[in-house]
This record gives structure tokens, sequence and C-alpha cells, in this order.
């Protein structure tokens, strides 16, 4: 949607909002889960990879450190991962999702599905195409602006 005096920044921001709209499906299906939102989002980023380092975590979601240490504690406390020191230096902390962690990550992955599911069947087979064929689009775009250091 195109603002009327062609406002790069108030058009980036509505589309934004269009966005959210439409892919929130963390927070609106996490109703009655034993992890907060931002907690399933820390969850979804570690199941990207096999092993994290706990700084290229932060880095990426933007966490407090301290708060992201508290749900990595939380983490380990119910045996969602197993932190450890990085092979290549000792001085980095690495985590990776054990199998209860990947299980969990399922369950959010699910519930997120079934979410956006539902909202893209509102628009027909060819605007839902167009959508995620612009997003695509987008996600690209940003990737190479940011040399794929993209914190989403």
């Amino acid at each position: 949607m195109r603002s009327r005096d062609g406002d790069l920044v108030g058009d980036a921001r509505a589309l934004g909002r269009m966005y959210r709209y439409l892919v929130d499906g963390l927070r609106l299906s996490w109703e009655n889960a034993p992890y907060s939102v931002t907690e399933g989002w820390v969850i979804v980023e570690l199941a990207q990879r096999d092993v994290t380092e706990v700084m290229e975590l932060r880095r990426r979601i933007g966490m407090d450190p301290g708060y992201l240490s508290r749900v990595l504690a939380r983490f380990q406390a119910d045996r969602l991962i197993i932190r450890d020191r990085s092979p290549e230096n000792r001085r980095l902390q690495t985590v990776r999702l054990t199998r209860r962690g990947r299980a969990a990550f399922e369950v959010i992955e699910d519930r997120m599905a079934e979410v956006l599911r539902a909202r893209l069947g509102a628009f027909s087979e060819s605007d839902r195409r167009r959508i995620v064929e612009a997003m695509t689009s987008i996600s690209g775009a940003i990737e190479r602006a940011l040399g794929g250091r993209c914190a989403l």
C-alpha cells in the first residue's frame, strides 16, 4: 500500500504492520504454552543451527545479555539445551538444543504454521503466491544489504 505522498518511511512502516499481522503466529499461538514469546523466539533461533555461539545468538536477536543468560539457564534447567565451550575458542560459550528442545521447537513450529495457514487462507491462491513472492523478494534484498547479518 503506497502512501499518497510517496513517503518511503511511512510505506515501510505500514508494510511492517501488515507483515507482523500476517506472520505473528508465535505470539498468537502462545496461549497456554510453558514458555514466553521471547523464550519461544530463542528456541526458534537455536533450532536454525546444530550449535550456536551465545554471542552470535545475542547479536542475531538483539537481546540483553543478562536476560538471555537467564533464559538459557531456564532452558538448561528444563533440559532443552546443552551449554558448552567452543572448541575453537574456549572463552566462547556454545549452546545446542537437546532432543527435548527440538521437540519444543516442533510444537512452536506447528502452532506458528497453523496460525499462518489460517491467515493466508483469507487470500485467494494467486494473492497468496504474490504475497509470499513479495516477502521472499524483500527478505533477499535485506539479506544482501546486510551481508547476511540480518537479525530477523
